[in-house]
């Protein structure tokens, strides 16, 4: 799940205990006023700030008041981003061990700014050390907990992947079970571990990871190759590493450009991106014996914690009905495995600083 500038949306959609519980008027009149983009209510729900006017049928109508009990459970504040970094500080790395220090506090700083919760894991030798704000400062102990946690061992040549594996013990307290998780590495070297090895030993340990992704600083050429932009700079082409990216979807820089800056830029701009809320649900399979009954079934926004939940309209017609108003669909309206957002719905709450999403069974569903 994805979660933006300080507004997150953790969805664990739950079968309602009261099926015959209805919504005082929807049943008669499902029209409801027009919105700036989250399907009804008033546009300064839209802007910002914090969802003030209302946004659909408030629990005052039913929704989320008869149903409490059915809804989803959300979270709200800053958006979390958990980001382990494993940096080469093998001889040949002392170079870009150096820059690694200095770009990691405008790496966090970007990160920060945008709303994001970051715990930021490095795992290299003492050779870095991270400055405040990031870090204390207090080399060799520059460790500030809970933001930022130095696994203090040397890492390899080619053993990056397995140090992630093998430290898992000492940084897993620092995780957050919500939070998105990025995997940086940094290397002129290749990584003995392959990449399908590393992934499914990764979830095993700890499935939260279901999702991650790589970014990668390593070696795009081969280096024996003199006079070449890579000649002495590298040993060898991180092959694994480019892999793992492409697979993850994460960003990568070339170590031979030896600048370290934008490629940093890159990585906190994708951790932002990726920690805005969702706008897709997976509708998970029910437990043994129980059924969904989709005709009552509602999908709840809080645009901040003091507001009532206001309720986004349901567009039986799926993507075509969707305009500026907004509202949501399934995939599927037959078999339905998701829960969709229209686009201008999605830009409103991703747009929003604080609030959350939820989605409620048991209430006849509010259509627009």
């Amino acid at each position: 799940m994805t979660r933006s500038g300080g507004l997150v949306g953790i969805i664990a959609l739950v079968l309602a205990t009261t099926q015959g519980c209805s919504i005082q008027g929807a049943e008669d009149d499902h029209s409801l006023p027009s919105s700036g983009g989250l399907g009804q209510g008033g546009s300064g729900a839209v802007t910002g700030q914090g969802g003030a006017g209302a946004i659909g049928s408030s629990s005052s109508s039913g929704v989320g008041g008869g149903c409490a009990e059915a809804s989803s459970v959300a979270q709200s504040g800053e958006a979390p981003a958990d980001i382990i970094i494993a940096v080469d500080t093998s001889g040949s790395m002392n170079l870009e061990a150096q820059w690694t220090q200095q770009n990691m506090n405008q790496m966090v700083d970007v990160i920060a700014g945008s709303g994001v919760d970051a715990h930021v894991v490095m795992i290299s030798s003492t050779e870095i050390c991270v400055p405040a704000p990031l870090g204390s400062g207090s080399c060799p102990n520059d460790e500030q907990l809970p933001s930022y946690r130095h696994v203090q061992v040397g890492v390899g040549s080619n053993n990056a992947l397995e140090k992630i594996l093998s430290t898992y013990p000492e940084w897993k307290d620092t995780l957050r079970k919500a939070a998105t998780k990025t995997l940086v590495v940094i290397s002129d070297d290749n990584s003995d571990l392959s990449a399908g090895a590393f992934t499914n030993q990764l979830l095993a340990l700890d499935p939260s990871f279901q999702g991650f992704k790589l970014d990668a600083i390593v070696s795009f050429g081969a280096p024996w190759i003199p006079n070449t932009q890579c000649w002495l700079l590298s040993a060898a082409e991180g092959s694994v590493y480019k892999d793992l990216v492409q697979q993850t979807g994460g960003v990568i820089g070339d170590l031979c450009l030896q600048d370290f800056g934008p490629v940093f830029q890159d990585i906190a701009t994708t951790v932002v991106q990726n920690s805005q809320i969702d706008c897709v649900y997976d509708i998970p399979d029910p437990a043994d014996g129980e059924t969904i009954d989709f005709d009552l079934v509602n999908v709840q926004f809080q645009g901040s914690p003091n507001e009532e939940p206001q309720t986004i309209p349901y567009l039986p017609g799926g993507q075509y009905e969707c305009g500026p108003d907004g509202g949501w669909y399934y995939d599927d309206p037959d078999h339905p495995t998701q829960i969709i957002f229209c686009d201008a719905t999605c830009v409103a709450v991703q747009g929003l600083t604080e609030g959350k999403v939820s989605v409620v069974f048991g209430c006849a569903t509010v259509i627009r």
